[in-house]
């Protein structure tokens, strides 16, 4: 049985108890499927973020919701080849903050494992300066996603808040 086992997944019906009172972090999303993985491309509703934020961002992903994580890479810029750094990740004693390379400005930065709170596997990957993250998964259940990417930039795993949206942009 491998990673691509399908949990039975509750249905998700957003209900005001679902809600925060405040606007989303999340101005725009956008979904595509390539066989069982979607990828999400999402633009925060914030003032791009940099390489520090990046940073503290993929090591509380990686403290709070990933198991197993067997990818961190960085890239130069977007559309470049990946540096694999996941044995540098496991020497630092898997702390992404630890890694050496890390300390040296990228163009990118991500990391995969199991998400504890989607029991799926995930790969989130920021792009730096600017307010666009992409987000790849096995779920095709977008209201989930974006609970979850809100929950992520909230910083609210763990809160009474945990994963919840806030209130969806006029258009």
């Amino acid at each position: 049985m491998g990673i691509f086992n399908f949990r039975k997944k509750k249905e998700h019906i957003v209900s005001n108890s679902d809600m925060l009172g405040d606007v989303s972090f999340i101005k725009e999303m956008h979904h595509i499927q390539n066989g069982v993985w979607h990828q999400y491309d999402i633009l925060l509703d914030a003032r791009p973020y940099g390489w520090d934020y990046m940073v503290d961002m993929a090591e509380y992903m990686n403290q709070i919701d990933l198991e197993n994580v067997g990818n961190v890479s960085v890239s130069e810029v977007t559309g470049s080849p990946d540096i694999d750094l996941i044995e540098k990740y496991r020497a630092s004693g898997n702390s992404v903050k630890s890694i050496p390379e890390i300390s040296v400005e990228q163009g990118t930065l991500g990391i995969g494992g199991i998400s504890s709170r989607l029991n799926d596997p995930v790969k989130i990957v920021w792009i730096n300066q600017t307010n666009v993250l992409r987000l790849f998964s096995i779920s095709p259940d977008e209201s989930l996603i974006r609970k979850y990417v809100e929950t992520a930039v909230r910083r609210t795993f763990g809160t009474e808040d945990e994963m919840k949206a806030g209130r969806p942009h006029d258009k």
